[in-house]
């Protein structure tokens, strides 16, 4: 209510001293900026799982009894959760070289990748992404692109608002988004070093991490296919 109420003042006042300006993009803007202040957790939890949905829908998922989610299914036994956060593993049939993280704690997981690498290796790109959810990252990636989407749209009084009221294809725009997030370079060290953490927990040493990194960079398609520091990562590792 305070955010409100100091809204509607600095609206207000600009008014009265600025009457030539354009009022209704004083409006909006005033509108956005209440929006920005109104967005918290639940919201993006909300949007994370539409994401999931939407994107569940537009893949082909594999089914319980396909080899691939088998396999993944034995790879991620001891990691349904992690400190306390519910985590949910998908495949996808796809040739991409992918994975990606949700901020609600959906884990996808493409054919492609699985292809790729051994279960060791898997298995620390998996704790890469686990490490994206419980440092924030990929809250953070969603809380900007939906502040950055609630900029343009004017009317909605709250955040639950801007999720209620968002198309379907503002979803799918802010899902892509996701699945395709550049992460800061200090973000994805903090990442690999989940991945670590979670190769020694599971009796693996850092050998898998370095041999992932280098088959990442390599090429073969897929996002982890453009991050030119890969092989850096690898090499940083390695002298560990």
């Amino acid at each position: 209510m305070i955010k409100k109420l100091v809204i509607s003042s600095l609206l207000i006042g600009s008014l009265s001293a600025c009457e030539g300006m354009n009022t209704a993009g004083m409006v909006d803007a005033a509108s956005s900026l209440f929006q920005a202040a109104t967005i918290n957790d639940a919201d993006i939890q909300a949007l994370g799982v539409q994401s999931q949905q939407q994107l569940d829908q537009q893949n082909t998922v594999a089914d319980a009894n396909n080899s691939y989610t088998k396999r993944l299914d034995n790879i991620t036994r001891n990691l349904r959760s992690y400190n306390g956060k519910a985590l949910d593993y998908k495949v996808y049939l796809n040739p991409e070289v992918n994975a990606f993280a949700l901020p609600n704690g959906s884990i996808r997981v493409y054919s492609g990748l699985m292809d790729k690498m051994t279960d060791p290796e898997l298995l620390f790109v998996i704790g890469h992404e686990i490490g994206h959810v419980m440092n924030g990252h990929s809250k953070s990636q969603a809380r900007t692109d939906l502040l950055t989407l609630a900029a343009r749209k004017a009317g909605a009084a709250s955040g639950n608002t801007i999720i209620a009221s968002l198309s379907a294809n503002e979803i799918g725009t802010l899902a892509h988004n996701l699945v395709n997030a550049q992460y800061s370079q200090s973000h994805e060290l903090e990442s690999d070093s989940y991945g670590l953490k979670i190769l020694q927990e599971n009796n693996y040493d850092k050998s898998h991490a370095v041999s992932a990194l280098r088959k990442l960079g390599s090429g073969g398609g897929g996002f982890f296919s453009s991050h030119p520091d890969s092989a850096k990562r690898a090499d940083r590792i390695e002298k560990m």
